[in-house]
């Protein structure tokens, strides 16, 4: 892909017509499980819970969704902290630098709320290793791991970035 798709990348909040795009996304994502009944019931409550802490963005270009990213109070929820989710880049818009514009958006919707911390569950490093060094990259540290958590070797691995005072 060229590196005009970097200036017509448009990031918005998402909404309700973005969702069959949204889970075509999540469909490419390598699971034993079928992500996209999970998925659509977690954007499509996110719309229509009006007590939801959080926002979803996707990432436009060319007129269709080719990356998602959201963030909200996440499993453990804090008032210093917020949990992101659903970092999904299409295939085909790999490499140019959508997942780095949604995370943007992302840390400066949580800065803008007081958070100092933006967490994540990376899930297995070893098979997610690409995910894991873009993270790491960005900022994010391991901070805990539950052994096991998914199966055997399977391990749940929590990441956390810190988000420094803009004072």
């Amino acid at each position: 892909m060229s590196s005009e798709y970097k200036k017509n990348i448009c990031i918005r909040p998402f909404n309700e017509s973005d969702i069959p795009e949204m889970l075509n996304l999540v469909d490419q994502v390598v699971s034993l499980e079928d992500l996209t009944k999970s998925a659509c019931i977690q954007f499509a409550s996110e719309l229509t819970d009006t007590t939801h802490e959080g926002i979803r963005f996707v990432a436009i270009a060319d007129g269709i969704v080719v990356g998602t990213m959201g963030c909200a109070l996440g499993p453990i929820p804090s008032k210093q902290a917020l949990w992101a989710d659903w970092l999904i880049v299409d295939s085909d818009y790999r490499r140019d630098g959508i997942a780095s514009l949604l995370y943007s958006k992302i840390e400066s919707y949580a800065f803008e709320r007081g958070k100092r911390y933006l967490c994540l569950d990376i899930g297995n490093i070893d098979k997610e290793r690409a995910a894991y060094k873009f993270h790491l990259s960005n900022g994010f540290q391991v901070v805990g791991q539950l052994p096991d958590y998914w199966g055997d070797c399977e391990h749940l691995n929590i990441m956390a970035k810190f988000l420094p005072s803009r004072k």
